[in-house]
């Protein structure tokens, strides 16, 4: 069921036969570098679950991002529910394998996110919570029209929140 697609991606709901290829994205050190580094198998099948239930329960979670000229898996993208000091917020998130990097694919996938969130999902605001070294995706939240706000810690780990508010 694809929910989302773009001139080159393809989005749809995370599912249990996507632990191999995420397991690898997990694996990879460099991809995880700003993600509290490299996770175990048993790791990743805890969170693609913890995924799996949030889009059953919200309708918006992560989604398998595949590219759209092979339909393979090269990371997930989307919309996370999160508790940032107290308030409820909901973050557009990605993560994409190296090969994919550096082509425009992050942006492409967190414009059409953000469209979709805000355009589908009538979501008033959107964040993204970026390390301070993550200078590409500040860069891509830049791009689509996020302005840094403030500096939050969350989960033991300090970011910027950079935000964009739904005009529409």
């Amino acid at each position: 069921m694809i929910v989302l697609e773009t001139e080159h991606l393809l989005f749809r709901p995370l599912k249990i036969s996507d632990l191999d290829a995420m397991a690898a994205l997990y694996a990879d050190p460099e991809v995880m570098r700003f993600l509290g580094g490299p996770r175990s198998r048993s790791e990743v099948q805890s969170v693609l679950n913890s995924y799996i239930q949030e889009y059953q329960i919200s309708g918006h979670s992560f989604f398998a991002t595949l590219l759209k000229s092979t339909e393979q898996f090269i990371g997930h993208c989307g919309l996370l529910n999160q508790e940032v000091e107290g308030k409820h917020e909901i973050e557009l998130g990605y993560i994409l394998a190296q090969p994919y990097w550096q082509q425009g694919l992050a942006l492409e996938g967190t414009q059409a996110l953000k469209e979709y969130g805000f355009e589908q999902l009538h979501f008033p605001r959107l964040i993204s919570l970026i390390p301070h070294e993550n200078q590409a995706s500040i860069h891509i939240a830049q791009k689509i029209g996020m302005q840094y706000e403030r500096d939050v810690n969350q989960w033991g780990q300090d970011f910027q929140l950079y935000a964009v508010k739904n005009l529409a």
